[in-house]
């Protein structure tokens, strides 16, 4: 049995494919370029795939990851060479390089994500004038949102982990890192919402795209 990781982008007509149909296009281009995946036992086998952390719909994804297990060892730059001869659009394979077998998964160990937020300011306002306001939104010792109607508010300041801003021509863009995984996640649309009680921002018209995963360790998932 060998274990490869796979880095690869999602974007363009593949923003809107949800997580199982991406896992289905994984498992079909991965058939078609004849890799020897393994698969799960039982009445039901399943690819043995592992996915990082599902991308929500509409959002691109610059780097995201997925641990292959195959049954017989190939070279990286075959693997490599196959799977982009048979990706469909929107996914591309960045690079791919061998893990050990035993290698925790890769959804264990993610401990938070870097978002790029880009749109547009209401009014005119300096970088450092955004930079005094960020740093009285992350001095707050909470930050209350609403995730669904009828829910109590809940707090995500623990889970937000930095924010940075530039500004280029009434253009702002914001570089959060928030915590992911199974507990305390934090979502860059509910930072962009609380955000507008200090910044003349428009939730709404923001971009949004993934660019990094970070392990506990602090290293990107493609060093783990």
């Amino acid at each position: 049995m060998a274990r490869y990781r796979v880095a690869y982008r999602q974007d363009g007509p593949a923003r809107w494919v949800g997580h199982l149909d991406i896992m289905r296009a994984f498992a079909r281009a991965a058939r078609r370029a004849r890799l020897p995946l393994a698969y799960s036992r039982g009445f039901n086998p399943r690819p043995r795939m592992s996915f990082a952390a599902p991308l929500p719909v509409g959002m691109q994804g610059g780097q995201e990851y997925v641990d292959l297990e195959l049954e017989e060892a190939l070279p990286v730059e075959e693997v490599v060479h196959r799977l982009r001869e048979t990706m469909p659009p929107g996914l591309q394979v960045l690079r791919v390089r061998r893990v050990p077998s035993d290698s925790p998964a890769l959804m264990g160990i993610l401990d938070r994500v870097r978002y790029v937020c880009r749109g547009s300011l209401g009014s005119h306002l300096t970088l450092a004038e955004i930079e005094e306001r960020l740093a009285s939104f992350l001095a707050k010792g909470e930050i209350l949102v609403v995730r669904r109607t009828g829910e109590k508010p809940r707090d995500i300041r623990p889970g937000i982990k930095s924010i940075t801003a530039r500004v280029d021509n009434g253009t702002i863009s914001l570089v959060m890192e928030l915590k992911a995984g199974s507990h305390g996640n934090v979502r860059p649309e509910e930072v962009l919402h609380a955000l507008c009680e200090i910044m003349p921002i428009d939730p709404a018209s923001f971009t949004i795209a993934r660019t990094a995963l970070i392990a506990k360790d602090g290293k990107l998932l493609w060093d783990c």
